[in-house]
């Protein structure tokens, strides 16, 4: 623990290179006007080591992801700043960017031959190095991200979005893009917004161990780029429907480090130092399990070896290695509490007093003709279908993404389960609560007035009429005397099923009656008052 070149690279990336420093003194400059809604943020957080602080005191980290050539390492970028926030302790909020540009060296080099056609965007602009990342997977990605509880969204390169007049090294190559990120943000974004930033991450019984000592000693890492093996370690894990909280070294050595865990994944973990060992060592034999590769350091032993691979770009080449590797993993018997009979069907939870959320996320794709001749990436997704199951001794399921009830059925090991059946790189997302959603109230005054504000209340109850336990996605639509939509309007999370609202009326609005619609998009119950508005 004490060698000096270990301490000196701790002090390095932690104090000495300076930036996070820099980062605590810039936040705290900016919001030293007296303003309160100002808030920081550092990107990219998780280009540095697995060790805390990136970013010094800013109020969120972010980084970006290039979805090449599977876009579900935006979800591990994701996890990391996730443990990135744990490992420094100030509750740092997260940010989770999709470049919507792709290096045309990783998609489809120049001058490299592909079987066919020249197709169109290589023969109008064949010298473009940076090219637009292809709809699928900007679908899939967005899917993937907002499975975790990042609280923004960020895009860069809106040059490969558009088409613009000003020269840039950013190409508009792809114009059915931006279309779809337009019907995400209005289909998903917008109306469950809300409700996702309310919804917090659930721990799980198995982790994975990002060691800062071995990327020093054994240079490892995948500095946010996410290209290695670990990459595919960690992404055969979600084929195999095993949800993991990614650890760093500090993380894991804090008293409630290990607490709750079961399994710890190890990849990569070639050089550990003693008090990290010795912590493993004493949770291995109170039950927990490893799961490690060849490069595990001798102080250890793993309960379950597997065998690294090295990519060979070739994408389906690839992806089957890793689908192997799932199913491997899958005999290991590792907790899971949500499942799938498909590996395509990436399964994801995150709770909120008693209801269970389910994120399910199509992964199944192929070559198709914009970047798919070339080889190194499937940017085109397949239609996917399964039936997912969740531990749980009751179950009303919800499908926020389509405001329905659906009847789950009691499997033999006691699960419910219920069918999915997702579009191309799609998602959806399941609310599961042990009692249903019977009734919907709504409270609003009879009149109001000019200059004054109209306070507003739903509620939404299961049995015995009590507020569920639940953090539920809201409609509201308040129209004035002309039915016009007015401010007000809008999309809201019902945390415990209460919304509450303060209607600020302005002196010169539509005075008489106005009409106060309220819609939950878990079952789809309405509630409609009509307030009388005037001087």
């Amino acid at each position: 623990d004490d060698h000096p070149i270990l301490k000196y690279y701790r002090w390095f990336w932690t104090v000495g290179d300076g930036w996070n420093a820099l980062h605590t003194a810039l936040s705290k400059g900016v919001k030293g006007n007296g303003r309160r809604d100002f808030w920081t943020f550092f990107d990219p957080a998780v280009r540095q080591p697995s060790i805390s602080g990136a970013g010094g005191g800013v109020d969120v980290i972010s980084h970006w992801t290039y979805t090449y050539p599977d876009p579900q390492k935006i979800g591990m970028c994701a996890d990391q700043l996730f443990a990135m926030s744990a490992a420094t302790g100030k509750n740092q909020r997260v940010m989770k960017m999709t470049q919507l540009i792709w290096y045309r060296s990783q998609t489809a080099p120049i001058g490299s031959k592909a079987p066919g056609e020249v197709v169109a965007w290589e023969d109008h602009d064949p010298e473009a190095a940076y090219i637009t990342i292809a709809p699928m997977h900007l679908k899939e990605a967005l899917w993937t991200k907002i499975a975790r509880p990042i609280q923004g969204i960020m895009y860069h390169g809106w040059q490969s979005l558009v088409q613009t007049d000003s020269p840039s090294g950013y190409r508009f190559t792809n114009p059915n893009t931006a279309p779809v990120l337009m019907q995400l943000i209005h289909d998903v974004i917008e109306p469950l917004g809300p409700t996702l930033m309310a919804i917090p991450d659930e721990r799980s019984e198995v982790a994975f161990l990002e060691s800062f000592t071995s990327q020093m000693f054994a240079r490892r890492g995948g500095y946010g780029s996410n290209n290695g093996w670990e990459a595919d370690l960690w992404l055969a894990l979600q084929h195999a429907h095993v949800q993991t909280d990614i650890l760093f070294e500090e993380t894991l050595l804090t008293r409630s480090g290990l607490s709750g865990r079961k399994v710890l994944v190890m990849p990569y973990c070639d050089v550990l130092t003693k008090s990290v060992v010795d912590r493993i060592a004493d949770w291995q034999k109170k039950g927990g399990k490893i799961v490690a590769d060849e490069f595990l350091c001798p102080g250890l032993k793993a309960d379950f070896t597997i065998q690294s691979f090295k990519r060979e770009k070739k994408a389906a080449e690839d992806k089957d290695k890793v689908l192997a590797l799932a199913k491997t993993l899958s005999g290991f018997a590792l907790p899971q509490k949500a499942t799938c009979d498909n590996p395509e069907i990436i399964v994801r939870t995150r709770k909120f007093g008693d209801a269970t959320y389910v994120f399910v996320v199509n992964d199944k794709r192929e070559y198709g003709s914009y970047v798919g001749q070339h080889g190194l990436v499937m940017e085109n997704g397949l239609p996917s279908k399964g039936i997912v199951s969740l531990k749980a001794e009751s179950a009303n399921v919800y499908e926020l993404t389509g405001t329905q009830f659906i009847v789950p059925k009691r499997t033999d090991d006691g699960s419910m389960s219920w069918p999915v059946e997702l579009g191309p790189c799609d998602g959806k997302i399941f609310m599961i609560t042990p009692k249903p959603l019977l009734g919907i109230q709504l409270e609003a005054p009879e009149s109001a007035s000019f200059g004054n504000v109209a306070k507003v209340n739903v509620s939404i109850s299961s049995t015995q009429n009590t507020p569920t336990k639940a953090v539920i996605p809201v409609r509201v639509d308040v129209r004035d005397a002309s039915g016009k939509l007015t401010e007000g309007s809008g999309f809201y999370a019902a945390e415990n099923g209460i919304v509450e609202l303060s209607l600020n009326l302005a002196p010169n609005e539509d005075p008489g009656t106005w009409e106060i619609r309220v819609k939950e998009l878990a079952s789809g119950m309405e509630a409609v008052k009509w307030m009388r508005v005037g001087k």
